[in-house]
C-alpha cells in the first residue's frame, strides 16, 4: 500500500471504531476447558457456529466476543482474553517476542466491468482518476483510459455499499491519494451492482466480493502503472500480490500457546474457510492452512 505507515494508521483505527464495545469477561477463575476470543466484529457471526460445532465434540468451552480490533489487542495484553481475530494492514503491528501470529482471512474491494468491456486490467492510479478527486489523474471517458473503440463512452463509476464491511472504506484509502469520492459516482446497494453492470457495458464498480454473473468480470489490479496485475484470487490475495485487501490475524500470547493451539486449528479448518467464502470474505488457500496446521502440530510436538 503506496500510504505506508499513515494507511496502516488510519485503517487500524477506522477498524476499531466499528464497534463500542469494550470487554466485559468476568474475573472468575476460568476452567482449563475454556477459551476466551476476542474477534474483529467484521467476521465473528462467522465464526460462531463452526466454534460451537466443535464445542459438542470438544467439551471446549468459546467465549467469542465480538469487538473491534483494538480494544481486542488490549484484552489480549491484558491477559482478558486468550485468542484474539483482529484486522490490521500488517503483520509487524504485533510484537514477535510476545506473540504467536497466524495469517487468517483477508477482507477485499473487487473492481468490475460487464463483460464486454475490453478493459482486463486496471492500475491504482487509474482508479483514483476515475472514482476520486483531488487526483494525480482524472478519467472521464473510456478513451482516457486508451480503450481504442470506446473513445467516445463515458465511464460510470459505481460503488457497492455493504452494512459492516469496510470493502469501500478499504478502496479509498488504498486507492486515494489524499482525495476523496468523486460526487458523481453512483453509491448503490451491493447486491444492486451485478444488475446494473449487466445491463451498462459503460459501468465500471467496487464490489465486495467476486462476481457471481457470468455477464460481469472481475479486473486484475496492478499496485502502480506497468507493474503486473493480478486477479483478486486466494493466492494473489494471501500472498499480497492484488494489493486492494486488509488481513485479518489470529493472535494469542506464547505463554497460552498449549490452550489455544487446538481452537487455531478449527479456524483453520475447511467449515471456517467455507463460511469465511461466502461471507464476502476471502479465506487462506487450503494448502496454506495445511501447512500452517503442520506447523501447528510440529511447534506441539516440540520440534
Amino acid at each position: 500500500m503506496r500510504a505506508g505507515y499513515t494507511l496502516a494508521h488510519v485503517l487500524f483505527q477506522m477498524i476499531s471504531r466499528l464497534s463500542t464495545l469494550t470487554l466485559a469477561f468476568s474475573a472468575i477463575s476460568l476452567s482449563a476447558d475454556e477459551v476466551r476470543i476476542a474477534a474483529s466484529d467484521l467476521l465473528a457471526e462467522y465464526i460462531k457456529a463452526p466454534l460451537a460445532a466443535h464445542a459438542e465434540v470438544s467439551g471446549v468451552d468459546y467465549r467469542i466476543e465480538s469487538i473491534g480490533s483494538l480494544p481486542a489487542m488490549e484484552g489480549l495484553k491484558a491477559g482478558e482474553v486468550d485468542l484474539a481475530i483482529v484486522a490490521v494492514p500488517e503483520a509487524d503491528t504485533f510484537s514477535r517476542e510476545q506473540f504467536r501470529v497466524y495469517p487468517f482471512a483477508y477482507d477485499v474491494a473487487v473492481i468490475a466491468v460487464n463483460e464486454s468491456n475490453p478493459i482486463n486490467e486496471i492500475s491504482l492510479e487509474s482508479l483514483g482518476g476515475i472514482f476520486g478527486s483531488n487526483e494525480e489523474f482524472n478519467y472521464n471517458s473510456w478513451g482516457d483510459l486508451g480503450l481504442s473503440g470506446w473513445r467516445s463512452r463515458s465511464i460510470k463509476p459505481i460503488a457497492g455499499q455493504v452494512p459492516d464491511s469496510v470493502s469501500l472504506e478499504l478502496f479509498k484509502y488504498t486507492v486515494f491519494r489524499g482525495g476523496v469520492m468523486k460526487s458523481s459516482v453512483d453509491v448503490v446497494k451491493d447486491s444492486e451492482v451485478e444488475g446494473i453492470l449487466a445491463s451498462d457495458a459503460a459501468s465500471i464498480a467496487i464490489l465486495s466480493h467476486i462476481p457471481k454473473k457470468k455477464e460481469v468480470k472481475a479486473l486484475m489490479v496492478a499496485s502502480s502503472k506497468g507493474a503486473p496485475a493480478f486477479g483478486p484470487t486466494e493466492d494473489n490475495v494471501h500472498f499480497g500480490d492484488y494489493p486492494i485487501r486488509l488481513p485479518f490475524y489470529i493472535v494469542f500470547n506464547i505463554a497460552d500457546e498449549d490452550k489455544v493451539q487446538q481452537v487455531v486449528r478449527v479456524l483453520l479448518d475447511e467449515p471456517v474457510a467455507k463460511v469465511l467464502n461466502e461471507n464476502y470474505l476471502v479465506a487462506l488457500p487450503e494448502t496454506v492452512r495445511r501447512q500452517l496446521t503442520i506447523d501447528l502440530e510440529m511447534s506441539e510436538n516440540g520440534l
